[in-house]
């Protein structure tokens, strides 16, 4: 199982490509104008199983934020080897590898123009404004050359006591559309993966099912080695019933719940494929798998934007690729071992959803 977790994009896309071509898959390719690290071409890649004309589709998309494609990549394999020929005669189901080609190749979770993608899929701009991510700029985006020592948690924690835990967190994380060089910026106009994403959604068999589950996977936030399957929300409550019959009660956290490590964005993918799905049933979830603990991650995150855009040597540039890539796949075995067992049980639940009876 833990030979589905490639070394490389590219490594991870071939996998993909024959795991799926041997299967029987439809498989299309969407390339994108960024290069590789080393010039390589890179591309959007779309897998299609099950009926010609389906009337269910289960769409599983990975990698949208670029680095945490590995452990998408991974997952989307294995339930190619273990599931999805067994897709009953009027369900599709269609699998979206590497949404952000850039990211994953690059090892940055935003794509060629340092975009967020998953806060990037909105029907108009500018997005919305987000004046609490000024009061942390200074903090997230440093241009001092001492980014590795210059006491960023403790800096951090005393403006959280400021403004409020959940303030800060929705701050943050929420999405910007001001500053450019920034983390979680949205962009200022739709990016060529998210055209490409929903060319795919179109041309794809699954364009006119009545009913559609859509999983995004993600990595990165909660408990480590566990998940959460967080909906679009507002939630109606006739959904969320639905919702944890078929995924269990645990799985479902809506944004409300204390216990949820969600936070409000807009632009996000599943956002995008409702939209695109507007005459059928839609249950978008993100499949989010827990590493470490916040303050570490957005650390990683924060050294990782700042190399990008000052520079530095490569020493310290290889360890803070290595931190990011291990704070969203992280190697331990028991990690790996966690995201692909319950990966594939929550996905045969989505199959066995779009087999029963209408809801």
């Amino acid at each position: 199982m833990l030979a589905h977790f490639a070394g490389d994009f590219l490594t991870a896309r071939e996998r993909f490509r024959r795991a799926a071509g041997e299967c029987g898959a439809r498989l299309q390719s969407y390339p994108i104008d960024a290069p590789g690290p080393n010039g390589e071409a890179l591309s959007v890649d779309a897998a299609y199983f099950g009926a010609p004309n389906p009337t269910r589709a289960l769409l599983v998309s990975s990698g949208i934020h670029g680095i945490e494609g590995f452990a998408g990549s991974a997952l989307q394999q294995a339930f190619i080897h273990d599931l999805a020929p067994a897709a009953d005669g009027r369900t599709g189901i269609l699998l979206v590898h590497a949404l952000n080609p850039y990211g994953f190749a690059h090892l940055r979770r935003v794509n060629e123009h340092n975009v967020d993608l998953n806060r990037n899929c909105l029907q108009s701009f500018p997005g919305p404004g987000n004046e609490g991510y000024r009061s942390f700029r200074d903090l997230l985006d440093p241009y001092s050359s001492r980014v590795h020592a210059d006491f960023f948690t403790i800096r951090l924690l005393l403006r959280a006591l400021r403004y409020g835990f959940a303030a800060t967190q929705q701050a943050i994380a929420g999405g910007q559309y001001t500053f450019a060089d920034g983390l979680f910026y949205g962009g200022d106009r739709r990016q060529p993966s998210i055209d490409i994403f929903e060319r795919i959604l179109h041309d794809a068999p699954v364009a006119g099912a009545g009913l559609v589950i859509h999983i995004d996977v993600h990595t990165g936030l909660g408990s480590y080695g566990d998940y959460q399957l967080l909906p679009t929300e507002p939630l109606e409550a006739a959904t969320l019933r639905q919702l944890r019959k078929w995924f269990g009660d645990r799985a479902i956290i809506g944004s409300t719940n204390p216990a949820s490590v969600n936070y409000s964005a807009s632009g996000s993918v599943r956002e995008l494929s409702t939209r695109v799905f507007a005459s059928a049933r839609v249950y978008a979830l993100t499949l989010e798998f827990g590493t470490f603990a916040p303050l570490r991650v957005l650390q990683a995150l924060r050294r990782e934007n700042w190399l990008h855009h000052h520079g530095g040597d490569s020493v310290f540039s290889r360890k803070i690729k290595a931190e990011l890539l291990q704070c969203f796949c992280p190697r331990a075995a028991r990690w790996r071992n966690a995201l692909l067992s319950q990966g594939l049980s929550v996905l045969q639940q989505a199959l066995h959803a779009l087999s029963a009876p209408s809801p």
